[in-house]
């Protein structure tokens, strides 16, 4: 259905995960705070939630199929945003990117992307374990190794163009990656 935790500010998609039958034709999202505010259409079988007040919160829905009517919920918490720092020079750069996302490739990789990634820069993720070591790509999209075990602290992105470096780090809660 979706992520079990959201930040404050990120958007995440739920996706009803019904068989393929054509019949079902009438979902309806419902929640019952103001932690997460729904993003789009609360009818469709996708709903786009952004986290707006840290605590647990329940995401239900209603799915009407073949004259019978389904019920899940989900239960969600959404955690006050991570720490983000900009380098200082970086307002000197017309870099206009300020953020980056995690996106789940498997239930050991990781990828990291810039938001608003543009072609033209170069790419330098740099990954903190929480162990001590470090490693380092230069893609555009960083792909990393995470477990349990083998929990990320920190990631720091230097983004780079003709004119200048802009870095920017996120640190994240000693619970993140047990949740993502």
């Amino acid at each position: 259905m979706g992520p079990d935790q959201i930040q404050v500010g990120e958007r995440q998609n739920y996706t009803a995960e019904i068989s393929a039958d054509p019949t079902a034709n009438h979902y309806e999202w419902i929640y019952l705070d103001q932690k997460m505010i729904p993003q789009s259409d609360l009818n469709q079988n996708i709903l786009t939630v952004k986290g707006s007040v840290p605590g647990k919160s329940v995401l239900s829905l209603k799915i009407k199929a073949a004259g019978k009517t389904f019920n899940c919920k989900k239960s969600v918490e959404v955690i006050a945003p991570l720490s983000v720092s900009l380098d200082i020079n970086a307002q000197k750069c017309d870099i206009e990117i300020e953020a980056f996302k995690e996106i789940r490739v498997s239930n050991t990789i990781v990828a990291f992307e810039a938001i608003a990634a543009d072609n033209s820069f170069t790419y330098q993720w740099t990954i903190h374990y929480r162990n001590g070591s470090k490693k380092i790509s230069n893609d555009k999209v960083g792909k990393f190794d995470y477990s349990n075990e083998n929990v990320i602290d920190q990631v720091d992105l230097d983004i780079t163009d003709k004119k200048c470096t802009k870095k920017i780090s996120k640190t994240y809660n000693h619970n993140f990656w047990y949740f993502f």
